[in-house]
């Protein structure tokens, strides 16, 4: 592809057209005139050899070829803004800032408490608010501006949506010592006799386990389901259920809980915790800033890139 045929100005304005939908929403938006901005739409539809908007009604509508466009153009002005922004003057140690983090108790329970000692030495004037929500409301939460920052284990791309590796997991038997299961061989006939708790708060990442169980004729009973990693230990501690959980989370919390790990019986695939941030934050330096401190702290491929 020549990328000389392609004026950055006339993707600006192609990105306008197809958010407002029209040639006068656009041009309010760039500030330019009507004239101004259905000359530009005119040479983009050169350029694309499709009419890209075609009116219907009152309305103008995207052509199928506009809409496969807008994630694309999205993404691609978003990285170029990113790479073009002026460095930020940043004094973490003068900065005020409240924070919203929409995240789950593993990164509370794992990487919170470090992260909190980083900031009170640090950034005293940063507070951070952690605000829980369900595993499958984190995108919709982060692009309406609820929260500043979200985890996802398969985040969707485009929508102004930028994504990096927080930690690599894979998965462990986890259970109380006085466990009928806790001795001896654990094999998968026993694994599925007994009842596990369900932990959603990762979303998909639980079915890559029951994946795994029906593709060797098998299935687990889960009588609970709970949105929150320590309610599942507390149960794990009290009763004879078992749990399939993230080893990482699982060996950091087995001695408060007082509870055993074991290998499981069959092959379970890994998964990948990545963090997910918009836009909006993506230029901040103090929510960049703060962002690296949270890959130092997990030890993610992201932090070691950062230290470098």
């Amino acid at each position: 592809m020549d990328l000389r045929r392609y004026d950055l100005n006339l993707l600006v304005t192609l990105e306008a057209l197809l958010d407002e939908g029209g040639v006068t929403g656009a041009a309010r938006r760039l500030n330019l005139s009507q004239s101004a901005v259905s000359a530009a739409l005119d040479r983009l539809r050169k350029v694309f050899a499709d009419p890209l908007l075609v009116r219907a009604g009152n309305r103008m509508e995207p052509t199928p070829f506009a809409r496969r466009l807008q994630g694309p153009i999205k993404t691609a002005l978003a990285s170029v803004s990113l790479a073009l922004a002026l460095p930020q003057k940043f004094d973490p140690a003068r900065a005020k800032l409240h924070v919203r983090w929409g995240l789950s108790d593993y990164v509370g329970l794992i990487m919170l408490p470090e992260l909190y000692g980083v900031l009170a030495r640090e950034a005293p004037g940063i507070t951070l608010e952690v605000i829980p929500r369900p595993a499958d409301d984190a995108i919709t939460r982060l692009v309406a501006g609820e929260v500043d920052l979200a985890t996802a284990v398969d985040p969707p791309e485009g929508r102004d949506l930028f994504n990096a590796p927080l930690v690599e997991e894979r998965f462990v038997c986890v259970m109380r010592p006085g466990h009928p299961l806790a001795g001896g061989r654990l094999t998968l006939a026993r694994l599925v006799d007994f009842p596990h708790v369900l932990v959603t708060a990762h979303g998909a990442s639980a079915g890559l386990v029951d994946r795994a169980l029906a593709a060797r004729g098998s299935r687990r009973r889960t009588p609970v389901s709970v949105p929150l990693f320590a309610t599942a230990f507390a149960l794990l501690a009290a009763n004879d259920l078992l749990a399939i959980l993230p080893e990482r989370i699982a060996s950091a919390q087995a001695k408060r809980f007082g509870l055993v790990q074991k290998k499981p019986p069959l092959a379970l695939p890994g998964y990948t915790l990545r963090v997910v941030w918009h836009l909006r934050t993506a230029h901040d330096a103090a929510h960049r800033w703060l962002r690296e401190r949270l890959f130092a702290v997990a030890g993610s491929p992201e932090g070691h890139r950062r230290r470098k």
